[in-house]
């Protein structure tokens, strides 16, 4: 769904900027054509004197040259990543507070154990009988959902 997200701002924005060339090429002012029917030795100090009265021509600026959508597009797509791990790291931080004494953690190594004591910042993780070993919260990989759990401990009686 987030990449479907994504690709629609990035398709608004390539839209946007192809909008906006045509506009910036258009806004360029085109040169005069100059008979050679006009163009005899009286009307050429007339039309000397009114190119010095022109101003020169204004070049398009950082906006107007088609940047501004690129730019938007970029910031709304560092704001939906940053806004997408934010959540990730809110929602580990509630599955590391909702362990308790009892409950069955895989660690980041892979190993499968019981959650024998909560500290402030470790838990102690009993991995086989008589075997505990002090792990860090940020060394629990997931907690195990008691449907598996149930499921493990019917395997094991049988």
């Amino acid at each position: 769904m987030k990449t479907k997200f994504l690709l629609t701002i990035f398709a608004v924005g390539a839209s946007l900027m192809l909008a906006a060339a045509p506009e910036a090429k258009s806004a360029a002012p085109a040169a005069p054509a100059i008979s050679a029917a006009k163009a005899d030795a009286a009307a050429a100090p007339a039309a000397a004197a009114d190119q010095s009265a022109k101003k020169p021509a204004k070049k398009p600026g950082f906006f107007d040259s088609g940047m501004l959508p690129i730019i938007i597009m970029v910031v709304v797509m560092i704001f939906f990543f940053s806004r997408s791990n934010k959540k990730q790291q809110q929602k580990r931080q509630e599955m590391l507070d909702r362990i308790v004494r009892g409950t069955r953690v895989m660690l980041n190594s892979g190993v499968y154990g019981k959650v024998v004591e909560v500290r402030e910042k470790e838990f102690i993780v009993e991995i086989a009988e008589n075997v505990r070993i002090e792990v860090i919260k940020n060394g629990v990989a997931s907690v195990e959902d008691e449907n598996n759990a149930a499921a493990d401990k019917a395997k094991e009686n049988k």
